[in-house]
């Protein structure tokens, strides 16, 4: 299967939402002047609503709600004309008609109660609703012949943190008559009421094989006919994915969650698929689906700082447009696509298949189907390690334990709470052979498969004991190490998590915790504020440990980055990061809320500057240069490059940089940046 998807990137999502209430219900709609106005705009790719959460079916089916328009069969002769994709999507669990017939398809609870998102029923995957669903794939794919298959909303999270990845979930145990007979059937067990925590283990592991099975079941269908077509899923390849068979990573991240988006970017660029972020094109009202189905397109500025992040690691940001319900398309949505697309294509030669060039290894091993009570913690401590390093501009890649990790001058370790044993012989041996780890909280505590260790597995690189947790619900770090009271801060940091107590093994003690005096209730406030230190509850809570030729600085609780309350913490995470690269491939004076990106592509590099100010909704830039940031050093060490020879430097697509190369490192100054630079060694 080619890698068409990962060449290009110009691409909409069209939520052509037109349910039977609208006026005039698909009377205006003109899929020759669609398409133009897609070509003017440069779209090169288009994923268009073949059937929505109501059941609306937007080309003819047997079964199902038909819209009075063959939407499919009108655009699709158009697009192909203009040399556009067009990949189909398609609502599997949502679906108010099929549900409204057919109550008892619904997932439920286990008085009955169905399971309901806003308007939405979910379809239990245990139902013959699947037969129902299939049957409406095998036509479409019989009768068109389009480039891809979008499934949305296919359940696959435990109720856990699934809210970060918009990943359907099943939030309860399916208790439909289905589901109970389909799960006493395979276990001989009647579905438990109130579960267990292995008992819970098990039902979350028969609903993922359901699941997988039908997405096998949807494969095949498919590809009985378009054998060709990438297929994709809500959530597919993302973090907490316990299923990941798709074609496409395909996960959603909003604005202003622009830190979310990149570290999605940064997930999916080294996972060896094609990766689209998704991203609703007007602006967000919601915080579920909020812009998706919106006609107040983003300021121009915001859309392009979206699609900057993504195209920085290689991959593509699909934005959500929405026509009108009667089929009309504001001319001014394609104006700002236009744009931005126009600015994209000029830039593509620069943007495929990118190898980033990094100091740092950022481990996140979620398990999501074996330890999946884990993941959400596992992906919150990555996610936190994510923001400090982008501000200390540190390149890093996000990496499972699946490879050489000699390459990399630090690993950090943040919460990774269930490794298996071949995961700990990699970091212990690289550690053990001089390299440095940075880990945090209850990183090893657990096996790969969520069962808990009474030590950690590697409390001999951690040079502690676990011993406990420490029983209060946040705590007071005071700095022990010069160093870093000066590079961080002699206050005490308040760590809003609770805390492990550890016993030093060999480790060297750079910082303590504190408990409060009292916890957190409204007789023990200070004022609205909390307790204050007691200095006679005191234990370690950072040390350093040498390991073999190594070394390894572990905290003792979980740590968070996000927002002012967590600024010390970021500091912290930060400092304690760069002061383990000694020699970084990349340096820059930038300030912090601007991303670096180094990247090694078609036997160059690259360098992404993308400017975060601009995506602030009080700070929107409306066409001035007041946001332009200046003279701006960059300095790359090309000693770590495939690069031999310097022959020129320029900002893409053609504006010539001056530069100094000498003993294998290159300095330069970047004349101006507004929202997005590409910066070319070649």
């Amino acid at each position: 299967m080619s890698n068409w998807f990962g060449q290009t990137f110009r691409k909409l999502h069209k939520l052509y939402v037109s349910p039977q209430w609208a006026k005039a219900q698909g009377q205006r709609f003109d899929a020759v002047k669609y398409a133009d106005n897609l070509e003017r705009s440069a779209v090169d790719c288009l994923e268009l609503y073949c059937k929505d959460h109501h059941g609306t079916c937007y080309y003819p089916c047997s079964l199902g709600l038909p819209h009075p328009r063959n939407i499919l069969g009108e655009l699709l002769p158009e697009l192909k004309k203009r040399d556009i994709r067009l990949i189909a999507y398609f609502s599997v669990c949502f679906d108010n008609y099929a549900l409204g017939i057919h109550p008892e398809w619904r997932m439920v609870n286990y008085l009955g109660d169905p399971y309901k998102l806003r308007p939405f029923y979910m379809a239990s995957i245990c139902s013959p609703y699947t037969d129902f669903a299939l049957q409406q794939l095998d036509e479409l794919a019989r009768n068109y012949a389009v480039d891809g298959f979008w499934l949305d909303i296919i359940p696959l999270a435990r109720d856990v943190r699934q809210d970060l990845w918009m990943i359907a979930p099943h939030p309860i145990p399916d208790y439909s008559l289905y589901a109970r007979r389909s799960y006493e059937a395979e276990t001989s067990e009647p579905l438990p009421i109130q579960p267990t925590p292995a008992e819970a283990d098990q039902i979350f592991e028969f609903m993922t094989a359901k699941v997988d099975d039908f997405l096998n079941q949807a494969y095949a269908v498919i590809r009985r006919y378009l054998p060709e077509a990438v297929i994709t899923y809500n959530a597919a390849g993302a973090p907490g994915d316990p299923i990941d068979s798709a074609d496409l990573i395909s996960i959603e991240g909003h604005a202003p969650e622009y830190l979310r988006q990149s570290f999605n970017a940064r997930w999916a660029k080294t996972r060896g698929k094609p990766f689209e972020i998704l991203t609703a094109g007007a602006l967000p009202r919601m915080a579920l689906g909020g812009g998706w189905n919106g006609f107040d397109q983003k300021p121009l500025k915001f859309l392009e700082l979206e699609n900057a992040i993504a195209i920085a690691h290689g991959g593509s940001m699909v934005f959500g447009q929405a026509p009108y319900p009667d089929g009309e398309t504001d001319s001014a949505q394609f104006t700002g696509f236009a744009e931005l697309f126009r600015t994209a294509r000029e830039l593509e030669p620069w943007l495929r298949e990118p190898t980033g060039l990094s100091d740092v290894g950022l481990v996140f091993t979620p398990k999501p189907r074996r330890a999946s009570r884990l993941w959400g913690l596992m992906q919150d401590g990555a996610e936190a390690f994510h923001g400090a390093l982008i501000d200390m501009h540190l390149q890093y890649d996000i990496i499972q334990l699946d490879r050489d990790l000699l390459g990399y001058q630090l690993l950090v370790l943040p919460d990774q709470a269930a490794l298996g044993d071949d995961e700990l012989h990699m970091l212990r041996d690289y550690v053990s052979a001089g390299g440095r780890l940075l880990a945090s909280g209850c990183s090893s505590l657990w096996d790969e498969n969520g069962g808990r260790r009474s030590d950690f597995g590697l409390a001999d690189v951690f040079g502690v004991e676990y011993e406990k947790e420490a029983g209060c619900e946040f705590v007071y770090l005071r700095l022990a190490d010069d160093a870093l009271r000066s590079h961080v801060t002699a206050l005490p940091i308040l760590i809003d998590e609770m805390p492990l107590r550890v016993a030093p093994r060999g480790a060297e003690v750079l910082g303590d915790f504190y408990a409060p005096e009292a916890g957190r209730s409204e007789a023990t406030t200070i004022l609205w504020g909390d307790a204050g230190p007691d200095e006679e509850k005191r234990f370690p809570g950072i040390v350093r440990n040498r390991f073999g030729d190594g070394e390894c600085i572990y905290i003792a609780a979980p740590l968070r980055a996000k927002g002012m309350p967590n600024a010390w913490v970021k500091r912290l995470m930060g400092v304690l990061a760069a002061n383990l690269v000694e020699q970084p491939v990349l340096r820059t004076d930038a300030p912090a809320g601007i991303e670096a990106v180094l990247n090694e592509q078609n036997g160059r590099c690259v360098i992404h500057l993308i400017n975060r100010y601009l995506g602030s909704a009080d700070h929107v830039a409306w066409g001035d240069d007041s946001a332009k940031l200046r003279d701006i050093s960059i300095e790359v060490d090309l000693s770590r490059t495939d690069l031999e020879n310097v022959t020129c430097m320029y900002c893409a697509p053609n504006s010539p940089l001056d530069y100094q190369y000498e003993n294998g490192r290159l300095k330069t100054i970047l004349p101006e940046l507004n929202l997005h630079a590409v910066v070319v060694i070649e």
